[in-house]
């Protein structure tokens, strides 16, 4: 295991970084993503998305092959497995919600495609257009529900196997969601009880060395030996402890903004608050990678 990081123990010397909340989160200034090339800054943004989780950079004129050459920072792109991507960039896709619009995409707590075998590290997201107000993004630090846990709740989780499903059962299942998503090229959700995956519901990151919690309502079906019965009150109690108002940071978004988070240790939400109104992103994900 990799020594634990102990964030902010060295000054950054090139970036600027600046917390958006005391569990995670931070706006990083002083860099230009289209032009960086300087492998001594990149490795001073990639120190601070170890440290701070999910990482905001403010007016960057970011089009898809930067974001291609942007995303490869953090890991090499991955598909995803129910949207078509944009023409020349397949990895690349575009998450709309057109004013006449009610249902938005991302809108339950989740850490993306954890139901794949090797689920992304990262997602790397870029604001088009973006509504006059709300259709902000709430992350959590799963590293920080896992440590407010008793000793005892550590020994019974640290213990359990999920069992997860691309199916989206809780939501009423991905065919029905995404049939409300107009804007969207959605493609084979009729496929999605089909994928499915099982890993730990206490991970531990690669490079922090530190565990944190790896469950969700819209992907964790029940736990491995388990019944969907059996599994439902602790699955319940902990999908509600971790979204606790203090482990927890928002990001407001304008034309131009771009944020990274990392998959490994929060979770996030896409506040659906901005009926009558459009809203155009860019999604990546990269890193492709088992958790253990």
């Amino acid at each position: 295991m990799n020594k634990p990081v102990e964030k902010g123990a060295v000054a950054y010397q090139s970036i600027s970084v600046s917390p958006l909340a005391g569990a995670l989160g931070a706006e990083i200034g002083g860099v230009n993503l289209v032009t960086l090339e300087d492998d001594a800054v990149w490795a001073e943004v990639l120190r601070a998305f170890v440290e701070h989780s999910v990482l905001v950079f403010r007016d960057q004129p970011i089009e898809p092959a930067d974001l291609m050459r942007i995303g490869s920072r953090f890991g090499p792109p991955s598909y995803y497995p129910f949207v078509t991507g944009m023409k020349d960039f397949p990895y690349i896709f575009e998450i709309v919600k057109e004013p006449s619009e009610k249902v938005n995409f991302g809108g339950a707590w989740h850490s993306d495609s954890s139901y794949l075998v090797e689920p992304p590290l990262g997602t790397v997201l870029y604001a088009v257009e973006t509504p006059s107000h709300g259709g902000d993004t709430l992350f959590t630090s799963t590293y920080l529900a896992y440590d407010a846990l008793s000793e005892g709740m550590k020994k019974i989780v640290g213990s359990l196997t999920g069992v997860f499903s691309a199916e989206l059962k809780y939501g009423g299942g991905r065919t029905k969601m995404h049939q409300s998503i107009g804007a969207m090229k959605i493609h084979d959700t009729d496929k999605a009880a089909e994928v499915g995956a099982e890993h730990p519901i206490v991970r531990t990151h690669p490079d922090s060395g530190r565990k944190a919690l790896y469950l969700s309502r819209s992907h964790t079906v029940h736990f491995e030996g388990m019944t969907e019965e059996e599994s439902r009150p602790l699955m319940d109690y902990l999908i509600a402890h971790q979204v606790r108002p203090e482990f927890t940071c928002r990001v407001r978004w304008s034309p131009g903004t771009l944020t990274v988070w990392d998959n490994r240790c929060t979770q996030h939400n896409a506040v659906n608050d901005y009926h009558g109104q459009r809203r155009r992103m860019r999604r990546l994900t990269v890193g492709s990678q088992r958790p253990v």
